[in-house]
Order: structure tokens, then sequence, then C-alpha cells
């Protein structure tokens, strides 16, 4: 944005966990656009992320998903890890997409994550919708950039 908003990070993270959808919203596009990975209240946002990510509402799932697509460390990586290869088995296929794509980014941070994730990983590659297996295709070039043996 152009300047420096740390001032404004722990009101962030309050609008972040707002119950009203609308407010949440701007909370994640506000955090996506000033979290830093050196931003100190970022280890508030855990619990917050990981009870988005559990919601029932699939909108609050994906907000929490982008947002930590966009503003993950290594310890938010690692803490949440197992939560997003638990939503490899949502029941709805655009959750199932999203998890796919941030767990790309949390292997990026977090490479030892891959290990527990790698079955389920193969397992989406025959997931029904059409749409999953395009979804894996950034695993070909982290393979090929990291060159970890799997």
């Amino acid at each position: 944005m152009g300047y420096e908003m740390n001032w404004a990070s722990f009101n962030v993270i309050e609008v972040m966990s707002s119950q009203k959808f609308a407010y949440k919203r701007i909370g994640y596009v506000a955090a996506c656009q000033s979290f830093k990975p050196e931003t100190e209240v970022l280890m508030l946002a855990t619990n917050l992320i990981k009870k988005d990510l559990a919601s029932a509402n699939m909108f609050d799932t994906s907000l929490a998903l982008n947002g930590l697509a966009n503003f993950l460390t290594p310890d938010l990586a690692r803490d949440l890890s197992a939560d997003v290869v638990a939503l490899l088995n949502n029941s709805r296929p655009y959750i199932r997409k999203k998890a796919v794509l941030t767990l790309y980014k949390i292997f990026l941070k977090f490479p030892d994550a891959l290990r527990p994730a790698f079955p389920r990983l193969k397992e989406k590659l025959e997931d029904p919708d059409p749409s999953k297996p395009l979804s894996l295709h950034p695993f070909h070039s982290f393979q090929k950039v990291k060159k970890y043996q799997y």
C-alpha cells in the first residue's frame, strides 16, 4: 500500500474475528495487504485462522485459506498444516481446490509438512472434480525447483 501499517495490526485482527462476513472479508483483505512475515501480532491470528478453517460456512473457510496463503510464515505453516490437510476431504470441491493450492504455499515455507500430507495429495489426483488435478500442477514445479526427494 505504500504506507506503514504496524500501528493497525491489532485492529486488523479484531476485524478479522468479526461474526459479520462483510467485516471479516475486509479484515482478511487488510491482513493480506499489510501483514509481513515480521508482523508481531500475526501469531495471535493462529487460533482465529484455525477457527475459520474449521467453520461450517464455506465463505469463512475460503477467506481463511486465501489469507493464509498470502501472509504465511514458517510458524503459521507448521501450526496450521494439519488443518489445511484435513480440508482435502471437505465436501465442497471449491474448498478442496483452495486447500491444495494453500498447501503448495505451506510446503514452500515448511517442507516437513509434505511427508504426512503426501498420501492425501496422491488421493486427490483421482478426485472426480475435473479442476482438482489441474490444481496439483504447482507441485510438479515445486519438486523441480526445490529438488527434494519425496
